[in-house]
């Protein structure tokens, strides 16, 4: 389907995860102010085990995708198929809650409220992926309503109605399914076909690959539970989660190429990926100076008690774009495969692909990062440590592990693809992103005050935000070339929309 519009589903994207990044912090700041650190690492470890029983999603989402974009019509199959997928996530949560709660000594009555999200998140993820093969910027439209609804819902019942974590769990599951409402009705052109029992013999004999590449998702997502249960520490947790909140807004830059994947699927034309590659730096290196420079004002804004994790934001700032380059680097290499094409492709020519390498990539990767987390936590750690401590070597482990594979990531696309990476163009927004840090740095320490209160701080922290990136899309805009013709193509799609 080449009429996915790479540039219009990106920047639609892009300006969803903007509004994402007001109202998710809003709520998240609801979170962390109204929840303990306990009950808020208790919070972070349900995020973890919901998403650790979702990971068999790609045997139906992956094929998903990639029929659609080649137009194939296997929506209607693919959400009944997802829908019995989620019965059996269910039945493995419910497993692995009664195991948390006794080791832990946690709650089993909030976790197992928590198990209403499995069946949402599998109807919500093959949503996205339909919605992924013919129109991605569907994407967007299905998150913009999840986090809209979000925020006022926690309003509603964790500060009017002060229900604590079970309110926290309520919003959730309710803006879920208000997405997932949202998806179902967009995305209905594509929901209209019959039932095939074609596909789900397609899906379950390709079953294993599809396995293999979940895989790597099932190690990597062990961490938060391997932390867990080697230090018994809920507080820790609380730290990685309020870190890795204050962040992840750096790898929304990503969405600038949510289009890019069926698009190269459809055409294999690369000028798609350099371009990208180009916007999606223009907004992530930025993001990773706010990241930086920004680190202990949003952990105060989050709440004070989590000032001591400035470091950590740090650090998982430059992971999220050490991930944002390795999924844009290992998507290319994927979607110019073809062997699916051919369904009656056989064992030897998929394990050859690079259907079957760039997992066994991903799979490296994980099973890199858990073993050197694992090693850490039995040899040398020690209960005498500070959680922030801790939970800083935790986040270097984990961007030292994965900065070689997006290299390697990189060096693979330009060698078979002969991709070009803009070096200067990148350097130019480097430069950019470190004189206006330098600039925020000296006018925050005569600005920020850092008053308890968020009200009395938002005042304080907003004009910084605003005046930092004016200085950097104002200097690029001047000096930048392909900023310019960035903005003139940002008029342009709005006026052909």
């Amino acid at each position: 389907m080449s009429n996915v519009r790479v540039t219009y589903s990106g920047l639609i994207g892009f300006a969803v995860t903007l509004v994402s990044v007001v109202t998710g912090t809003i709520f998240v700041v609801i979170v962390t102010r109204r929840l303990d650190l306990e009950d808020f690492g208790l919070w972070t470890l349900i995020g973890s085990l919901v998403s650790y029983v979702t990971v068999v999603e790609p045997i139906v989402t992956y094929w998903t995708t990639r029929q659609i974009a080649r137009g194939e019509k296997v929506g209607k199959t693919a959400l009944a198929t997802s829908g019995i997928f989620s019965i059996g996530g269910i039945i493995v949560y419910t497993i692995l809650a009664f195991y948390v709660s006794t080791s832990l000594d946690s709650d089993l009555g909030v976790l197992m409220i928590a198990s209403i999200l499995i069946p949402i998140s599998f109807m919500n993820n093959i949503l996205n992926s339909i919605c992924a093969g013919f129109k991605p910027q569907l994407i967007s439209y299905g998150m913009v309503t999840f986090e809209t609804s979000k925020t006022p819902l926690g309003i509603l019942f964790v500060i009017l109605v002060p229900l604590g974590i079970i309110g926290v769990l309520i919003t959730v599951i309710l803006a879920n399914s208000i997405r997932m409402i949202t998806l179902f009705i967009i995305a209905r052109e594509q929901i209209v076909v019959g039932f095939k029992r074609v596909f789900i013999k397609f899906w379950l004999r390709m079953s294993w690959l599809t396995l293999y590449m979940s895989a790597h998702g099932l190690i990597y997502k062990l961490d938060v539970l391997i932390f867990s249960l080697i230090t018994k520490s809920f507080v820790g947790l609380a730290f990685w989660g309020a870190s890795s909140s204050a962040s992840k807004f750096v790898s929304y830059a990503g969405s600038i190429s949510q289009g890019l994947y069926p698009k190269l699927i459809a055409t294999g034309k690369k000028q798609y990926a350099e371009q990208s590659l180009k916007r999606s730096m223009y907004f992530a290196i930025p993001l990773v100076g706010a990241s930086i420079v920004f680190a202990k004002p949003a952990l105060h804004m989050l709440n004070p008690l989590y000032i001591d994790g400035s470091y950590i934001v740090m650090i998982l700032g430059l992971r999220s774009l050490v991930n944002v380059l390795t999924g844009f680097f290992f998507g290319i290499l994927e979607s110019y495969e073809k062997v699916d094409i051919d369904k009656k492709a056989t064992f030897k020519m998929y394990f050859h692909s690079r259907i079957f390498k760039v997992p066994t990539l991903w799979l490296i990767m994980s099973i890199s990062y858990v073993g050197s987390l694992s090693l850490y936590l039995i040899l040398l750690w020690k209960p005498t440590m500070q959680e922030s401590s801790t939970v800083l070597i935790w986040a270097m482990i984990l961007l030292f592990i994965t900065t070689p594979f997006m290299l390697y990531g990189m060096i693979m696309v330009k060698k078979k693809h002969n991709v070009v990476f803009p070096y200067k163009t990148i350097s130019k927004y480097t430069g950019v992103t470190i004189l206006s840090s330098i600039i925020i740095v000296l006018v925050s320490e005569n600005w920020l005050t850092y008053p308890e209160s968020i009200w009395d701080f938002l005042p304080e922290i907003i004009p910084l935000i605003i005046f930092g990136g004016a200085i950097y899309f104002g200097i690029t805009y001047l000096i930048d070339d392909s900023t310019r013709k960035l903005f003139k193509s940002i008029i342009r799609e709005i006026i052909n929309k």
